[in-house]
């Protein structure tokens, strides 16, 4: 990883540079708070290490900075100073994790590892199969039985959430948030939605099940075969 140490202590980010070069991360120095955060607002590195009291931008400034310009990059607070309240400011001003000083390389690596692997965006898979439908996500299309069935986004988006909580029930809010990102949708709406979702995947044939179930005053159920 990119990893970029702003600490003013320069033996301690020396010291820092070496440990985590020798396991295999690049290592950027800054040694003072405004230029930290201005390389942090680069972008170009994986994770931050942060000390909390910095010359001409302290650590609480540059991470209510950075924080304020929407820099999502995870960040590992090291302060010389175990205070709750200061850890705490810290967490608020949006710290991943904090070390108290002196710790050990291998407590650091760790920590480090474990804030960049929760920054990792989730993978979602490219299909969800429940019973005999497969939901494709890079062509937005259902298959059953080998047949290929177009939907609108909006059915997409309906049935995704049904089948991801298969024999669950879903309530009508979680429907209409997840189709339309609000709440302001009437429930007449999504149940014509369902209807036109239902009319495409079910045959109507007296030994095909019923794919989606109405749960009376609750919400619809996806139910596999």
């Amino acid at each position: 990883m990119n990893i970029l140490v702003i600490e003013d202590d320069k033996r301690i980010a020396k010291l820092l540079e070496r440990g985590l070069t020798e396991n295999g991360h690049q290592v950027f120095l800054s040694h003072d708070g405004k230029e930290g955060a201005d390389m942090m607002l680069d972008g170009k590195y994986d994770v931050a290490l942060l000390d909390l009291y910095l010359p001409k931008m302290d650590g609480f400034e540059v991470l209510e900075k950075v924080r304020g310009r929407r820099c999502k990059m995870p960040v590992l607070v090291l302060t010389a100073v175990d205070s709750v309240p200061n850890i705490l400011e810290a967490f608020d001003l949006g710290a991943d994790d904090y070390l108290v000083k002196p710790f050990l390389l291998e407590i650091l690596l760790a920590r480090v590892s474990a804030i960049a692997r929760r920054a990792l965006p989730a993978v979602e898979p490219q299909a969800i199969q429940a019973g005999d439908i497969t939901l494709d996500r890079s062509r937005r299309l259902a298959i059953r039985q080998g047949k290929q069935i177009y939907l609108t986004r909006k059915q997409f988006d309906l049935l995704e959430l049904l089948m991801k909580r298969s024999g669950l029930v879903t309530s009508r809010e979680q429907l209409i948030e997840a189709g339309w990102g609000s709440s302001e949708v009437k429930e007449s709406t999504l149940d014509v939605y369902i209807h036109g979702l239902r009319a495409k995947l079910e045959d109507k044939t007296e030994d095909d099940h019923i794919l989606i179930r109405t749960i009376h005053r609750s919400g619809y159920m996806f139910v596999e075969n």
